[in-house]
């Protein structure tokens, strides 16, 4: 499937779904979202992209019926007029095993530093972006540079600390990964910061989607 197909087919698909009652048109699209285009074009795959599908909408606090009417809009799109029960199970499957995780996984801060799950980023993501001020924002990332798991887990716990230090007026701070964290701020002051590890500075794009889409290059 090239890419313009894919495009035609994800517009579709979300204005299927914006037609049929999905509440928040920023919050639609996620990688899973592609991953079941592409299932259901080829023909196989489906359980594994319905099951992320689902995943990823328990995570972003879709209801499971939303979740499930924005999954039969999909298959709108292919020409069927339900999802087969082999689609919805795997959807179901995804949403309640993350809608029911254990709460280590779905807190807010990360039990090791104290900073904000990428979860959390998401939903402030999502709150900037319906305020209308994400121009105004920008998101710096640091990238530990220490090759020891041990070394960095404690260049981690340095790099929490000093981000506090540098970001301490309510910016919002994240671990983003084994080996990389960072703060959604308004103003990107990074002299500090640079002696932890690499760092980037990035602008917020215009859509959420296009957000969502740069955060998953980092976690």
């Amino acid at each position: 499937m090239d890419d313009d197909t894919l495009g035609r087919l994800r517009a579709l698909w979300r204005d299927g779904s914006l037609a049929t009652g999905w509440a928040i048109p920023d919050d639609w699209w996620t990688p899973a979202v592609e991953q079941a285009i592409k299932a259901v074009n080829r023909g196989h795959g489906l359980t594994r992209a319905c099951m992320a599908l689902g995943d990823a909408r328990a995570r972003a606090g879709v209801g499971i019926a939303e979740g499930m009417t924005d999954l039969a809009a999909l298959f709108r799109v292919f020409g069927s007029p339900n999802p087969p029960l082999a689609a919805l199970r795997s959807f179901a499957t995804g949403w309640a095993e993350a809608g029911f995780a254990p709460i280590g996984e779905l807190r807010c801060e990360d039990p090791l530093t104290g900073l904000v799950s990428v979860a959390y980023l998401r939903t402030r993501l999502a709150e900037i972006y319906r305020e209308g001020t994400a121009r105004a924002y920008c998101l710096v990332v640091v990238t530990l540079t220490v090759a020891d798991a041990w070394e960095r887990v404690a260049a981690m716990l340095r790099l929490a600390t000093l981000l506090r230090e540098v970001f301490p007026l309510g910016d919002t701070l994240v671990r983003l990964g084994q080996g990389r964290a960072g703060a959604l701020t308004t103003k990107p002051r990074t002299k500090r910061l640079r002696d932890s590890g690499v760092v980037e500075v990035t602008a917020l794009p215009d859509r959420y989607r296009d957000a969502l889409a740069t955060l998953s290059l980092w976690t």
